[in-house]
C-alpha cells in the first residue's frame, strides 16, 4: 500500500483533496478493489473452522468500509471533466461487481449462516445479531442459492442494467439555449440575467445561456414575459432524453430496462421487480405502497381539479385562448405579483447564505447537542464550508457543504453523499463519519453572498435532514450505521422531516437577515408568502405522485403491451395532474429511475406524509426544544438500520402515524 496516497490515509482524518491527483485516484481504485477481493478469500479460509464476529464479521466490514470509502469520496470530484469523470463511474461498476460477486459467493453465505446458528451468534447483542439477519437476507436476495447457470445469467442481466442507466445519464446532456436579444427575457430578474450572461461568457458564447437545467428553466417559466421564449426553453428541457434513433431514446431504454429488471427478480424468485425492490425499504409489500398511493390520489384529485380550474381561469383573464404547459408557472408568478404579498425575490434578500448556514448550526446544538464548529479541511473547491462535529464532548464526524455552484461541479447537484459510516473496528478503535451536502445554489455574480430563495432554503434543510441522520447513528458497525439500508423511504424521511422548519413562519421571521443590514421580516410578510408558495405544494404533490405510480406500474408489468406515454398518462389522470402534451416526454428524463429509485419514486410522499406527522411534536413542544430532538434521535437516528423505521415512527409520536396533517396542509379535508 502506498502510505502517501491521500485516499488511503487514516480513516479518523479528513481526506487530503488538495493532494489528489488523477494517478493516485486510478492507484487506489486499484488498490482498494484488490484488496477486497483477496482479503475477502483470505477471511474465507481462515475462518472455516469457527467464525467470529471480529475476525470474520468485523473484517469484513473493514475491507467494505476501505473500499466503499474510496468510492464515496471521489464523489465530487465527477464534473472535473471527462478524465476523471470516465474513472469514477468505470470504478462505480467494478465496486457494484465486486459487491455482486461477494454477495452471491455460497461459502461467505454459509460462513455467516454457520455464526448466526452457532452458540456464540444466538448469544450475540441485539445490533450485532440484526447485523448476521441483514447479511443472510441479501445473500438470499442476491442470488447465491442459484445454480451455475442462473448465477451466470444473473452476473450478465446485472452488467447489462448498469450500462443502460449509465447511456440514459448519457443521454439527458442537451445544449442550452443561447439568447442574442435581451428584450426577450423581459420580466427575468437582473440577477438571474447575470446569471445567464455569465454562464454565455464561460461557455465562449455572446449574450444569455440558458442551460438545459432545473433551476435555470425553472427562472425563465416563471419570470420570462415572452411567450415564445418560454415555450422554447419548455421544449429543450422536455426534450431531454428523447431521440429519433432507438439507441439514443431513453424511452427505449427506460422501458429495456424494466424488463431486465423483472427478469432479474422473477430469477431470484420473486413475482416482480417492485416485489424485490420494497423488501429492502420501509413502507411494506408493493399492495400497501399501491393502496398508499391511491389514496392519496383519491383525496388529492378533487383539489387539483379545482387548482386546474383556477389556473385555466388566470389564463383567460390574461387574453390566452389555449393554456400550454410552458404558461403555468409564469401564470402563478403573475398572480402572487398582482398582491402585495412578499415576492420569492424579495424573500431571498433575507436569506444570505451565511446567516443560513449559522441557523443551520444552531438547530443543530439545540435539538441534538450537536456542535458543528468550522475547521478548515482541504476540499475539492475554495467553496466548500467545512466542520467538525462534536457530541459530548467527542468528535463523532465531518461534514462538507458545498452549497455554490461552481466550476468542476455538476449541473443540478442537489444531493447528499455518505462518505463514511461510523463504526467501531475490531481493535475497539472508534471510526469517525463523514458527509457531503450539495446544493445548487447560484455564486453571486457581482462578488456578494449567495442567497437563498424558499425553494433553495428547501433544499439545503432538506440535504442537511439527510446529514444529521448519518453523523447521529449511534450503531457500531458499518452495516448498521449505512442508514440507505432503511430503503429510499426511509432515507427521504429526515430530509422532508427538516424542510417543515422552513415552513414555519415563526422560524423564518427568526432566521432571516437582510444581506445588506440584517434587518428581519415581519410574521404577517413571511405568513402571506408562505400561503401563496404553499398553493403550489398541492401541485408538486400530484405531480410526484403521477410519477410514483408511473414507477411502480411500469415495474410491475413491464411487459403489458403499454407504452410509456400510456402509464403516464393514466397515472396523471388518476391524480388529477395535467394532461401530457403531445411533444413532453417527462420520464425520459425520470433519471431517479436510473440513480436508485427505480419502484421507489413513490419514497418522497411516504416520507412527505410521515413527516408532516413528525413534526406536529415539534409544533406541540417547540421547534427548538431540546427533549424533543433527544427523542428523535433516540427514536430515529440512533438505531440506524438495527430496527423497524416504522417502529421508530410510533415510538416517536406515542401513537400510530396519521395522513391528516399532510392533508390538511394541502387543503384536503
Amino acid at each position: 500500500m502506498d502510505t502517501n496516497n491521500p485516499f488511503l490515509q487514516n480513516s479518523n482524518t479528513p481526506l487530503d483533496y488538495s493532494a489528489v491527483t488523477l494517478d493516485n485516484m486510478r492507484a487506489a481504485f486499484d488498490y482498494v478493489l484488490q484488496a477486497h477481493e483477496q482479503g475477502i478469500a483470505r477471511i474465507i479460509d481462515a475462518q472455516q473452522a469457527l467464525p467470529t464476529w471480529d475476525d470474520f464479521v468485523l473484517a469484513v466490514d473493514e475491507l467494505d468500509a476501505r473500499l466503499l470509502g474510496v468510492l464515496n469520496a471521489t464523489v465530487p470530484l465527477v464534473g472535473k471533466n471527462g478524465d476523471w469523470g470516465n474513472a469514477i463511474i468505470g470504478f462505480y461498476g467494478k465496486v457494484l461487481e465486486r459487491f455482486d460477486q461477494k454477495l452471491t459467493d455460497s461459502r461467505l453465505q454459509a460462513l455467516y449462516e454457520r455464526l448466526a446458528m452457532s452458540a456464540n451468534g444466538v448469544n450475540l447483542d441485539a445490533q450485532k445479531r440484526a447485523t448476521l439477519r441483514w447479511y443472510l437476507d441479501k445473500f438470499a436476495a442476491s442470488g447465491t442459492s442459484l445454480d451455475a447457470d442462473k448465477k451466470a445469467r444473473l452476473a450478465e442481466l446485472q452488467k447489462q442494467i448498469t450500462a443502460l442507466r449509465g447511456s440514459y445519464l448519457q443521454n439527458l446532456n442537451r445544449p442550452g439555449l443561447v439568447i442574442q436579444d435581451e428584450a426577450e427575457l423581459r420580466g427575468v430578474p437582473q440577477r438571474v440575467r447575470d446569471e445567464l450572461a455569465s454562464r454565455a461568457q464561460a461557455a465562449g458564447e455572446q449574450g444569455w445561456l440558458i442551460a438545459c437545467e432545473n433551476a435555470v428553466t425553472d427562472s425563465v417559466l416563471m419570470y420570462a414575459e415572452h411567450r415564445p421564449l418560454r415555450e422554447s426553453v419548455y421544449r429543450a428541457y422536455n426534450l431531454r432524453g428523447v431521440s429519433e434513433d432507438h439507441q439514443q431514446d431513453n424511452g427505449m431504454l427506460l422501458q429495456r430496462l424494466a424488463e431486465l429488471l423483472d427478469e432479474k427478480a422473477r430469477l431470484l424468485g420473486f413475482a416482480n421487480h417492485p416485489e424485490l425492490s420494497l423488501q429492502a425499504k420501509s413502507a411494506g409489500a408493493p399492495v400497501e405502497v399501491n393502496a398508499f398511493l391511491h389514496d392519496l390520489a383519491d383525496s388529492l384529485r378533487p383539489a387539483m381539479a379545482q387548482r386546474r380550474s383556477l389556473i385555466e381561469r388566470q389564463a383567460t383573464a390574461q387574453g390566452l385562448s389555449r393554456l400550454e404547459p410552458w404558461d403555468i408557472s409564469y401564470l402563478q408568478e403573475q398572480s402572487r405579483a398582482s398582491t402585495k404579498v412578499l415576492s420569492t425575490e424579495s424573500l431571498r434578500e433575507f436569506f444570505p447564505l451565511s446567516a443560513v448556514v449559522s441557523a443551520l448550526t444552531r438547530l443543530a446544538e439545540k435539538l441534538f447537542g450537536l456542535v458543528l464548529m468550522p475547521k478548515p479541511f482541504a476540499t475539492w473547491d475554495g467553496s466548500v464550508l467545512t466542520f467538525e462535529a462534536w457530541q459530548d464532548n467527542a468528535l463523532i464526524g465531518f461534514l462538507y457543504l458545498d452549497a455554490v455552484q461552481h466550476p468542476g461541479k455538476q449541473p443540478d447537484m442537489v444531493s447528499t453523499t455518505y462518505i463514511r459510516n461510523r463504526r467501531v473496528n475490531a481493535e475497539g478503535i472508534y471510526q469517525k463519519a463523514a458527509v457531503a451536502v450539495f446544493i445548487d445554489i447560484p455564486a453571486a455574480v457581482d462578488g456578494g453572498q449567495p442567497l437563498l430563495d424558499h425553494l433553495s432554503l428547501r433544499k439545503l434543510y432538506h440535504e442537511f435532514g439527510h446529514a444529521l441522520h448519518h453523523l447521529l447513528v449511534r450503531t457500531s458497525n458499518y452495516v448498521l450505521s449505512n442508514v440507505t439500508e432503511l430503503g429510499t423511504d426511509g432515507v427521504e424521511l429526515f430530509g422532508k422531516l427538516f424542510e417543515r422548519w422552513v415552513w414555519d413562519a415563526g422560524y423564518l421571521v427568526e432566521i432571516s437577515s437582510h444581506h445588506r443590514n440584517g434587518s428581519k421580516l415581519t410574521q404577517e410578510r413571511v405568513k402571506e408568502c408562505l400561503g401563496r408558495l404553499r398553493q403550489d405544494g398541492l401541485e408538486e404533490a400530484a405531480r410526484d405522485l403521477s410519477l410514483a405510480l408511473f414507477d411502480l406500474d411500469l415495474h410491475a408489468t413491464p411487459k403489458d403491451g403499454r407504452t410509456l406515454e400510456q402509464r403516464l398518462t393514466d397515472a396523471r389522470e388518476r391524480c388529477g395532474y395535467w394532461p401530457l402534451a403531445d411533444f413532453e416526454h417527462p420520464v425520459h428524463a425520470f433519471q431517479h429511475l436510473v440513480s436508485g429509485y427505480d419502484a421507489g419514486y413513490y419514497a418522497y410522499l411516504w416520507s412527505d406524509v410521515h413527516a408532516f406527522d413528525l413534526f406536529t411534536r415539534f409544533e406541540a413542544q417547540g421547534l427548538l426544544d431540546r427533549d424533543t430532538g433527544r427523542a428523535l434521535q433516540e427514536t430515529l437516528f440512533a438505531p440506524g438500520a438495527s430496527r423497524s423505521l416504522r417502529e421508530g415512527i410510533e415510538a416517536f409520536l406515542g401513537r400510530s402515524p396519521s395522513h391528516l396533517p399532510y392533508l390538511r396542509w394541502h387543503g384536503v379535508n
